[in-house]
């Protein structure tokens, strides 16, 4: 049995990058870069006002309020043709070119319009008040976004400003899930006496939809060795391959004996851990596999523990390991006394300016309803048994 520590270590150094492909920007979100992206010209690409008002020189409007000769507009979209002399001022709109000789733009809340041809300042500005200068935002030949970067909605609008129809990105995994055990019923059947529905077909999916994969093959295997042993090897086509329970040591837990008939690797097969103690990560070829436990929460947690940075990491994410986590203040005492990691399901809340844990009741872990009412798993460590109230622990949020 090895560490928590010790099994990211292993799966890390055991996974690698996919190959790289080219996708349209309409495909880009949640994909991660292979290139890095060098600006070819500046953003924005030219000085621009920046709020609706008009457009001076500074120089006129030192003493206010100061009246100026309004001589003309200029919208968005359009190149002036008009420099402001002395005494003058243009109507600009936000985002408008600014004009030879302009050197501020007075937001309208600061003016008073006399009429047509006429302006009040009102309040004095200095040089450069509401101007956004050329390539503020990016400057030409810099490099904006680099390899190993995943793509979400911030990064697709500036790879849009940039003119990026097409961008190199990490080939997301393709996933195998299969689901074992005779008690497992879909949801769409009855529930015969001694069956229970087969939730973790559908926690899986949705995890992994969440990490932005998509399925290549979902299925479900009896405890017959026949029947799982030809669905192993159908899974093994994929990138990863996830199976769902029959990995510990009952006498129908099949998943390990066939791992190793069919020409499995087993890296590890346990983690001290609590929920998901009999974890199995092992390579075949070039497919990964993980043999998860069959309980819903413990494949829930070693899903988001284990291989959510094993598909990252495939995905070419640089940052793979490493956890954003937070401190907080318990809410109650707690005991472990496992010497186990336990990632007990908690309530993370503000109470009177101060981060608060506790749990969501119950760590049994085939209570599902438990990791719903969470926003957040609490981390104890393997070397601690008992926190009490008040003191600091680690969370890591569920989002």
């Amino acid at each position: 049995m090895i560490s928590a520590e010790k099994a990211i270590e292993c799966i890390v150094a055991n996974v690698q990058p996919l190959g790289t492909t080219t996708v349209s920007l309409h495909r880009a979100l949640h994909r991660v870069l292979a290139e890095n992206v060098v600006a070819s010209e500046n953003i924005p690409p030219f000085d621009n006002a920046g709020m609706d008002g008009f457009a001076v020189r500074d120089d006129d409007v030192r003493a206010v309020p100061a009246s100026l000769r309004v001589v003309g507009e200029i919208p968005a979209g359009v190149n002036p043709a008009k420099e402001i002399a002395p005494g003058e001022a243009l109507r600009i709109m936000t985002g408008a070119k600014i004009p030879n000789g302009c050197t501020a733009v007075v937001q309208q809340e600061w003016t008073e319009i006399i009429n047509r041809e006429e302006v009040k300042i009102l309040r004095s500005v200095q040089r450069g008040h509401n101007i956004r200068r050329a390539g503020s935002d990016v400057e030409r030949g810099a490099t904006v976004l680099s390899a190993g970067m995943r793509i979400r909605s911030q990064e697709t609008g500036i790879l849009a400003s940039m003119g990026k129809e097409f961008v190199e990105v990490y080939r997301v995994p393709t996933i195998a899930v299969l689901t074992t055990g005779s008690e497992i019923v879909d949801i769409h059947d009855k529930i015969p006496e001694g069956k229970i529905r087969n939730s973790n077909r559908y926690v899986l999916s949705a995890l992994i939809a969440e990490a932005g994969c998509e399925l290549k093959t979902i299925a479900h295997a009896d405890d017959n060795e026949a029947d799982l042993r030809n669905k192993l090897i159908e899974g093994m086509r994929a990138d990863i391959l996830i199976t769902s329970g029959g990995v510990s040591v009952g006498q129908y837990d099949l998943v390990p004996k066939l791992f190793t008939e069919l020409g499995v690797e087993i890296l590890f097969s346990k983690v001290n851990i609590r929920p998901g103690m009999p974890l199995i990560f092992g390579k075949r070829g070039a497919t990964v596999l993980f043999g998860l436990p069959g309980n819903p929460v413990s494949g829930m947690v070693t899903f988001m523990e284990f291989v959510r940075p094993a598909i990252f990491r495939m995905m070419g994410i640089t940052s793979v390991g490493k956890k954003y986590t937070l401190r907080a203040k318990m809410g109650h005492r707690i005991t472990t006394k496992d010497g186990k990691r336990n990632f007990l399901r908690g309530i993370l809340e503000d109470q009177n300016g101060v981060l608060t844990a506790r749990t969501t009741g119950s760590q049994i872990s085939n209570i599902l309803t438990s990791l719903s009412k969470a926003n957040c798993l609490i981390i104890i460590p393997e070397n601690i048994d008992e926190v009490n109230p008040g003191e600091d622990v680690e969370v890591e949020l569920l989002i």
